[in-house]
């Protein structure tokens, strides 16, 4: 009788032993991508400098913003030119979250910048590995960057464009290119001798109020207003733009009033630019906002007659005000900085897979934000039978791997012990980056 039930029970936990559950094959198994070597975040940063500026405009606020508060790296300075381009690097990292830009003419065409902007495009996906990149643009760089796309709708790389301060319609100021080349033809031609003396002193007053920008400059020519003979700036406002780009114009709006009466030169700027304006509109320009060099209409993207054509289009432009001017915008630069990364995270997908080491159940999770990965929570809450379990993933078991849509962020998670397996349970995901944008999401497991 003994041997009877010794048998039974060797045979009883034999077949408990025999049950224990394994992954099934066809839960496909789990292989790490490696992460990228250049980039923390998903979208590579490029800032382009102003008319006559160098690229080391940023280096007191953006740069300072970007490495000390959110930890990125800066690649270098992207010199293009005519031979090729050239990359002078920051440090001996070889990560690679922005660059800044200096154009090989600080002074020339708006097309000229644009050429030069298709080698750093090309140079920054080449070398990041990344599909696209965030363009940064003050006053003239941020125009360059808009007609960048419009050579470029099908085929632009680019994610977001944030245009600071920049004259889409042209600047009141861009009017002395005509005054500077009618005194030079008159002085060219010889004519009415007697208006000689006048003419060349009016020629002394203009070099003298030049500085680092000469008036007859391509640039400053391509910056006039339509109504003033910009040709380029016509032609420019009424070209496609293509439709799967984020567009945000900064513009400065001073307070003219207030301004004035503390005896403050923004202000005065900002009259002497509407008594500009006033030579070539009319009345009206008067009582139009502006930051001292551009008028607030003339740095807002969706004001573009071709975004006013359909109502639609202006729906993918935001803008954001600034009281400060044109000159100063940059000292602002932590605020604008921040919109260069600041969105919702955006949920990618998510899988269950096998890990063929420990033979359990992952939860792969695939997301997108342009905060480096230490920027951003996640946190997933495992409900079954009334109970809940939530795990917290460090930022230390996130990466940034590349796929067939891009960089993502991916992270693995190992399904709780606490959680059986064999019986339905659900994951809710919650994604939240330091600027308080969340996206939530639900994965279900149907059970073995």
């Amino acid at each position: 009788m003994q041997s009877i039930i010794f048998i039974f029970l060797m045979l009883f936990l034999g077949g408990c032993a025999s049950t224990k559950l394994t992954i099934p094959e066809y839960i496909p198994v789990f292989v790490e991508a490696k992460p990228s070597k250049f980039l923390q975040i998903p979208y590579p940063i490029v800032l382009l400098h102003g008319l006559g500026q160098k690229a080391s405009v940023w280096d007191k606020h953006a740069i300072k913003f970007y490495e000390k508060d959110l930890g990125l790296k800066h690649a270098g300075i992207l010199k293009p030119s005519k031979k090729g381009i050239y990359l002078d690097q920051k440090g001996a990292s070889s990560t690679m979250d922005f660059f800044t830009v200096q154009f090989s003419n600080p002074t020339d065409s708006v097309e000229g910048w644009t050429k030069e902007l298709e080698q750093c495009i090309a140079f920054v996906r080449e070398k990041t590995g990344a599909e696209k990149v965030i363009l940064i643009g003050y006053s003239m760089g941020g125009l360059t960057g808009r007609h960048y796309l419009t050579k470029h709708v099908k085929d632009h790389h680019v994610q977001r464009l944030i245009t600071i301060g920049s004259p889409h319609q042209g600047s009141a100021f861009a009017k002395v290119y005509n005054w500077k080349t009618a005194v030079n033809k008159s002085l060219q031609d010889g004519k009415e001798s007697f208006l000689k003396p006048i003419v060349e002193q009016a020629s002394e007053l203009i070099r003298k109020a030049e500085d680092d920008v000469p008036f007859d400059s391509p640039a400053v020519r391509d910056l006039r207003r339509a109504q003033d003979g910009g040709w380029f700036i016509e032609k420019s406002g009424n070209r496609e733009h293509p439709l799967d780009v984020e567009y945000i114009s900064v513009i400065g709006d001073v307070d003219i009033m207030k301004e004035l009466s503390v005896l403050n030169k923004s202000g005065a700027k900002e009259l002497f630019r509407r008594i500009m304006g006033l030579l070539g509109m009319g009345v009206e320009s008067l009582f139009e906002g502006g930051d001292g060099v551009v008028s607030a209409s003339s740095q807002t993207i969706n004001e573009l007659p071709w975004f006013r054509s359909q109502p639609g289009r202006q729906r993918i432009s935001q803008t954001i005000k600034l009281s400060s001017v044109h000159e100063e915008h940059l000292k602002n630069s932590s605020e604008i900085q921040k919109l260069s990364l600041e969105d919702q995270p955006e949920f990618k997908g998510a899988e269950f897979f096998r890990n063929p080491d420990s033979d359990q159940l992952l939860l792969i999770l695939e997301y997108t934000d342009y905060l480096p990965k230490d920027g951003c929570s996640v946190n997933i809450e495992f409900k079954q039978n009334g109970k809940s379990f939530t795990e917290q993933i460090s930022p230390k078991d996130i990466a940034l791997v590349s796929t067939s849509s891009g960089l993502v962020k991916r992270c693995a998670i190992e399904i709780p012990k606490s959680i059986e397996i064999s019986s339905a349970f659900e994951s809710s995901i919650i994604i939240k980056n330091a600027f308080g944008r969340q996206c939530t999401a639900v994965k279900s497991w149907r059970g073995l």
